[in-house]
């Protein structure tokens, strides 16, 4: 009875703490949210939004606002998977996309530099180059973990693909570095007790404390959000 009781009690947990994740600002959702609406503002332009490596069609709606189609692209076919392509060898035409989207997609690319070079190329002049990828985080090797990424590395692999970088900031600093360091750790049976109670508690601390697009010669991060465009 008992082992019944907590199962249920668990799984409620856990969906609960899906929820909670979601609605914090470090989520890559919010980052792709808040970064898609600044790229709005500055105009993206007509044509396909390609969503590399979103296999899961996570962010179809939020890249869909009628001035092109969203296209899901990725390596392995899925219900949600128009393209099955590689991100080093895109099947787009030059010059024909308004976005290309690579969210936590970098760290599990081989070649990262190509395939920020591909975005360029299958993006016209105006073309709005959107990224999320991390600083600090576990291995997590589906189908591949190859790197981790500063905010220096990121412009440079965008200025020399030719991108000018609009904007990078952090999506989190040492608080939530840490929360996340003992989040990932735990098991997936102990996780909701730790997160349900903390997590809102270390973004809180997070924003008093931390400076989002952070100078100086030495600062943590969390990982970064970026937007670029092509000239």
């Amino acid at each position: 009875m008992f082992h019944s009781f907590w199962r249920t009690a668990h799984g409620f947990l856990k969906r609960h703490q899906d929820q909670l994740s979601r609605r914090r600002r470090d989520h890559p959702g919010r980052q792709l949210a808040e970064i898609v609406a600044r790229a709005r503002t500055l105009g993206i332009p007509r044509g396909p939004r390609l969503d590399i490596g979103g296999g899961e069609g996570n962010y179809r709606g939020l890249l869909s606002d009628g001035d092109g189609d969203v296209l899901e692209l990725d390596r392995f076919p899925g219900p949600q998977v128009d393209l099955v392509a590689d991100a080093h060898h895109l099947p787009i035409r030059d010059g024909v996309a308004g976005l290309t989207l690579l969210a936590e997609v970098l760290e599990h690319l081989a070649e990262p530099a190509l395939a920020i070079n591909e975005c360029y190329r299958a993006l016209q002049p105006g073309g709005m180059l959107v990224i999320t990828t991390p600083q600090y985080w576990h291995v997590h090797g589906h189908p591949s973990d190859f790197y981790r990424f500063t905010d220096a590395g990121l412009r440079h692999l965008c200025a020399s693909a030719g991108f000018t970088v609009i904007d990078c900031w952090s999506r989190g600093g040492p608080v939530l570095i840490l929360f996340h360091v003992i989040r990932v750790n735990l098991s997936e049976r102990w996780r909701p007790l730790f997160v349900l109670p903390f997590y809102a508690l270390a973004e809180w601390i997070d924003r008093l404390t931390y400076d989002r697009r952070p100078t100086g010669t030495h600062y943590d991060a969390l990982g970064w959000s970026l937007l670029a465009r092509k000239p």
